[in-house]
């Protein structure tokens, strides 16, 4: 059998071996609940049986299913504005360097500023203060990263 089959039903032999048979705290079955998911999650992280990017998204479904939270407080926790500026400022970084615009922008600013290393830091400083402006200062470091 392969490594992700055994992954997998190991994972879900956890999680519902923890879930019927361990109540950890009495009174509150939603403890063992989350016992259970996180057990899943972590067999199902530690051999890459899904893609890790959907085991993340296993407590969206289960929480509310079984109970530990309810969908709104599940999916506030997923979708938060800042991450959302991280990912667009990771994306214009990739778009710099696919287009070299991080080379075009430090030559640019090597010819207008100088080589020394004070004029240096002044001009990334200043392309920096320019660009923050306009965008968050998330977004700003993020593009500014691949110049450097």
């Amino acid at each position: 059998m392969e490594r992700k089959y055994i992954g997998f039903f190991l994972g879900i032999a956890a999680f519902l071996f923890i879930l019927f048979f361990t109540d950890l705290e009495p009174g509150k079955p939603e403890v063992t609940a989350t016992l259970a998911v996180a057990a899943l999650m972590a067999v199902w992280w530690i051999s890459e049986t899904i893609p890790l990017a959907v085991t993340a998204l296993v407590p969206l479904v289960l929480f509310p299913a079984l109970g530990i939270l309810d969908g709104k407080a599940v999916s506030e926790t997923y979708i938060n504005h800042i991450i959302f500026v991280f990912i667009g400022g990771f994306m214009m970084a990739l778009a710099m360097e696919k287009w070299n615009l991080h080379r075009r922008i430090a030559l640019k600013l090597l010819v207008l500023i100088g080589v020394s290393p004070g004029r240096i830091l002044l001009g990334f400083m200043l392309a920096t203060a320019f660009l923050s402006m306009w965008i968050s200062n998330t977004a700003t470091t993020m593009m500014m990263i691949p110049i450097v």
